[in-house]
């Protein structure tokens, strides 16, 4: 992991720190789920066309003051950014759909917009390069957490632009919690293991948020998988 993310993160002015990830903290897959929240909510978007003059510096720009505005950064600009569980490989890591939190530090010099954005693994298991933070350099994908919980941001590709949103107290969203409390409670189905090879990791944290928060609902029982080779691989640091 080190020599295919962190490397090429550092380069691009996103320090990966070990450990330091709060417990308890929102679980990382839900955080593109913030993209539904309206307006109402105290969202607020830094949108441009794909046509836009110096796209990426102007994305990396609005990106910036968003972050500051909102309070993503801690103590030396540190907040957390969802990265691949599975980064062995980019074939790996398009068969297990996992993101987790990591705890990064913003450098003086970076390019999130189009260095980090452009960062890949090498070809999926489609032959389509596996970017980790979108969709390469002024197509991100991507999101954060402060530290605290209490500001979530998201780069988003769209179909005639890009954009940075932010979003104040994601936990307390609904579409954020109705989110969690799916993967917590539906119908499990033991397919999904071989396509996706995340709900079960999905469930166990979305139970675990649930439940130091108070929640007091009953989880669907999850059945072993029937007939399916199983493909566990270790998380590595």
């Amino acid at each position: 992991m080190r020599r295919k993310v962190y490397a090429p993160l550092r380069r691009a002015g996103l320090d990966v720190i070990e450990g330091g990830v709060p417990e308890h903290v929102l679980p990382a897959f839900v955080i593109g789920a913030v993209v539904s929240c309206g307006p109402g909510t105290g969202r607020r978007d830094a949108y441009l066309d794909y046509d836009a003059p110096r796209l990426v510096e102007r994305a990396n720009q609005g990106w910036y003051e968003l972050a500051s505005d909102f309070g993503l950064f801690g103590a030396d600009r540190e907040f957390l950014l969802a990265l691949p569980a599975h980064c062995y490989g980019a074939q790996a890591a398009s068969r297990h759909r996992r993101h987790v939190w990591r705890r990064v530090r913003l450098l003086d010099d970076w390019d999130l917009m189009g260095a980090a954005c452009a960062i890949d693994l090498g070809p999926s298991t489609h032959g389509y390069p596996e970017y980790i933070l979108g969709a390469g350099a002024g197509h991100p994908g991507f999101g954060m957490l402060s530290l605290d919980g209490c500001v979530a941001v998201v780069g988003t590709t769209w179909q005639t632009g890009i954009s940075s949103l932010a979003v104040p107290d994601p936990a307390g969203m609904e579409v954020v919690r109705a989110m969690i409390e799916g993967a917590a409670t539906r119908e499990w189905d033991p397919r999904e293991e071989w396509f996706m090879g995340a709900p079960r990791a999905e469930r166990a944290e979305a139970l675990a948020w649930l439940r130091h928060h108070g929640w007091t609902g009953t989880p669907q029982v999850a059945p072993e998988p029937i007939g399916l080779e199983p493909r566990h691989l270790p998380v590595q640091s």
